[in-house]
């Protein structure tokens, strides 16, 4: 075997070490190593010897030593739910690598600490770097810390010049989101989850509010509808009606969930009268009664969604005259505790009058087909990044309203319509019947948090979801004229409710059930407040006092 594989190293070939193998077996290249070693070492001398040993073990320690820090590393991503990959970037040497070469010199790492969806990085701006420059820079961040796009967001942190660099490495949103279980007693006051965006976060949604729902066919504009309706069905306080001018058959599965549906124009035009003539004057004598100028939503006075599917084809069927009532009664009808939800698949300017979309308080926009139609609906607001005609796909949307100010791209919660036919209106089912007739007296507002009743408590008297009352003793049904009651100011009851909010602020929807204030009265509370410099905005739209912010920026 050796003559042969001697016989071919003689020839053109050079030999490899498969045909050593083939030739000599792995036995005979042992050997035949070895012999080589053993006559290399010989050649070479005692010094040369001396130096090779030198430098074997030299290079055994570098190999141990990186093979003990590639272990520290690994218990410490697999500690922090991440991959290795990220937790060699994230080490100190390669991040001042990293920044300097990514001319981010000044980002000092902080404390890395695990998440439900990956890790968060808190750093320190020193040098140029703020918060904006920062942000502007999240590409850089991305290609230095090799993460997929749109994986990064940069927040603030307690001071000024910290920082949090949020960073996914699992993607919530690879598969369909599901709606979370709707349990206890719903309240149509209380903000419903919508969809979650790339970090793992529910988007929440205010119901009590006009709505404009926008999205091409395909785009899953009905699943929306669904997810917005549910927590409306099995609210104590709010009851849904349906108009569906394409003959019923897109709410077919709201049969025996909404309180009415109107299936043709000549019941859209009866209905519409009917509002005008007599739900709306009923509504304001019950105010009127109450001495209050906001719909007291409860379970005995309770509000009402009207949820229009395809408003086109109502456009079509009114007349001009017909058109104007229905505006008429959209401007008037939400300070009566009705409030209209408005989807169309075709968002063009005549089936989006001025008078129609100028009400909308909430736009929920999904994949569009294009950049026209985005422009109809957000204007010039698509230079800021309002463009939905470039979502991902089917129940990707965008949502725009006074808590939402950013153009986020989030992935709708799904409800199927086997789930929703399940869904039971909670004063068919569960509504105890009060034992007597009560009439409850409006005390002025606390401070803290109302109180919501367990749903299988009796009830002897209908109580405020949103506030809570006092019921007047049976022999008297009106409060005492004599009684004297002292009431907060707006700014000050907020004041309160941030006196205990949470390190990360309150947002204006947390300090409307906290100081159970009307929205706009709460949104005047607050800007006379950052005004004063009495409260500052962190985050995105949260709130804290100013006194507790200094604080921590002094800690």
């Amino acid at each position: 075997m050796i003559i042969s594989a001697a016989e071919k190293a003689t020839g053109d070939e050079p030999v490899t070490v498969a045909q050593l193998l083939s030739d000599l077996g792995p036995l005979g290249v042992v050997v035949l190593l070895a012999v080589g070693g053993f006559l290399l070492l010989w050649v070479i001398g005692k010094t040369g010897r001396r130096l090779l040993a030198k430098a074997v073990g030299r290079l055994l320690a570098r190999a141990a030593k990186a093979f003990v820090r590639y272990v520290r590393i690994s218990l410490w991503a697999a500690r922090l739910r991440m991959p290795v990959r990220l937790a060699i970037r994230l080490q100190p040497d390669r991040w001042r690598e990293m920044t300097a070469a990514r001319k981010l010199v000044g980002l000092k790492r902080g404390r890395v600490r695990r998440t439900p969806m990956g890790v968060d990085v808190r750093v320190t701006l020193g040098g140029g770097l703020n918060l904006d420059t920062l942000t502007a820079r999240i590409k850089d961040l991305e290609t230095g810390l090799g993460t997929r796009r749109g994986a990064i967001r940069v927040e603030p942190g307690t001071a000024a010049h910290k920082a949090v660099v949020r960073i996914t490495v699992r993607d919530p949103l690879r598969k369909a989101v599901p709606y979370p279980a709707l349990e206890g007693l719903v309240s149509i006051a209380h903000p419903a989850p919508l969809s979650m965006n790339p970090f793992g976060e529910w988007t929440a949604i205010d119901l009590q509010q006009r709505i404009l729902i926008v999205g091409a066919s395909g785009s899953g504009k009905s699943s929306v509808q669904r997810v917005l309706a549910a927590p409306v069905i099995v609210a104590a306080d709010a009851d849904l009606e349906v108009w569906d001018l394409k003959q019923g058959t897109e709410s077919q599965h709201y049969e025996g969930k909404a309180d009415v549906r109107i299936t043709t124009a000549d019941q859209a035009r009866a209905r519409l009268a009917w509002y005008m003539e007599q739900e709306l004057p009923r509504r304001a004598r019950v105010m009127q009664a109450k001495r209050t100028s906001t719909w007291p939503t409860s379970m005995e006075h309770r509000d009402r969604v009207v949820m229009v599917d395809e408003g086109a084809a109502l456009i079509r069927e009114l007349s001009d005259d017909e058109l104007a009532l229905f505006f008429t009664f959209l401007e008037q009808a939400r300070a009566f505790g009705i409030y209209l939800w408005w989807a169309t698949q075709f968002p063009k300017g005549t089936n989006l009058p001025t008078e129609l979309r100028s009400q909308m308080s909430a736009l929920v926009a999904l994949k569009m087909r294009r950049q026209s139609e985005s422009r109809v609906v957000f204007e010039d607001l698509t230079k800021e990044g309002w463009t939905p005609h470039r979502l991902p796909g089917k129940g990707w949307l965008m949502l725009l309203d006074d808590e939402h100010q950013d153009p986020e791209e989030s992935r709708a919660a799904w409800i199927s319509e086997t789930e929703f036919r399940k869904l039971k209106p909670y004063e068919r089912h569960e509504r105890p019947a009060p034992a007597a007739p009560a009439q409850p007296v409006v005390p002025p507002m606390p401070t803290y948090a109302p109180t919501v009743p367990a749903a299988d408590t009796a009830m002897d008297e209908a109580v405020s979801l949103t506030k809570t009352r006092v019921p007047a003793p049976a022999t008297e049904p009106e409060p005492e004229p004599e009684r004297e009651l002292v009431e907060l100011s707006v700014p000050d009851a907020i004041r309160a409710a941030l006196a205990d909010a949470p390190a990360t602020g309150m947002s204006a929807a947390e300090l409307v059930v906290a100081t159970g204030r009307g929205k706009s009265q709460v949104y005047a509370g607050l800007q006379e407040l950052t005004d004063d410099e009495a409260a500052v905005k962190v985050g995105r739209g949260r709130y804290v006092l100013a006194s507790a912010e200094a604080g921590e920026a002094t800690a």
